[in-house]
């Protein structure tokens, strides 16, 4: 039953990521619907088999989704993309450190990639759904995200999770190129 439920958050998120990947002119509540639904899912699955970053990153996603259905300002939440690109970057000083420290196989590195993808996941979400990341950037880190997320999922043997940013990857890469036309270069 565990593994159905987080096979069933998986392909949930992928078809609502796929929709917004996709589909220029998607509609917000049907996004933070189907959200809420696929990271609820994917908390419980999780849990059950002590997926940590899997938990974070889903339970955030599912709070910011009902902060969103219930018509909350998100916005309002005081964070900006610098801050957001600060502690990103301070927290891929952190990884590469322990990479060289305890080597990039090892399982305390795969730990710190998947933390700087919860990170990723959860604040680009809020920065993308409070509209102060544009949506090539937010598909860009989605991308970052997934990928770094990989390792540890392997480890776990989380394999809905896994196949879900290994896909989400795929789609956010797919819908970052799609979307190179906002792509201004400076002359």
């Amino acid at each position: 039953m565990v593994v159905l439920l987080g096979w069933f958050g998986s392909v949930l998120y992928l078809l609502n990521h796929g929709y917004i990947s996709v589909v220029k002119n998607w509609r917000p509540n049907i996004y933070y619907a189907g959200n809420l639904i696929a990271a609820l899912a994917l908390v419980v699955s999780s849990l059950i088999i002590v997926s940590y970053q899997a938990v974070v990153i889903n339970g955030f996603w599912a709070l910011i989704s009902i902060l969103l259905l219930i018509k909350f300002d998100v916005a309002k939440v005081p964070l900006s993309k610098r801050i957001f690109y600060l502690g990103f970057i301070l927290i891929l000083i952190w990884s590469a450190y322990i990479g060289f420290e305890q080597g990039f196989y090892s399982y305390a590195f795969y730990t710190c990639l998947g933390w700087s993808s919860s990170y990723v996941f959860c604040l680009s979400y809020l920065l993308f759904c409070s509209k102060k990341l544009k949506h090539i950037n937010y598909l860009l880190l989605n991308f970052y995200a997934a990928s770094a997320l990989l390792p540890i999922l392997w480890s776990q043997q989380n394999w809905p999770v896994f196949t879900l940013e290994v896909s989400w990857a795929l789609i956010s890469a797919y819908g970052a190129y799609t979307r190179m036309d906002e792509v201004h270069l400076i002359d």
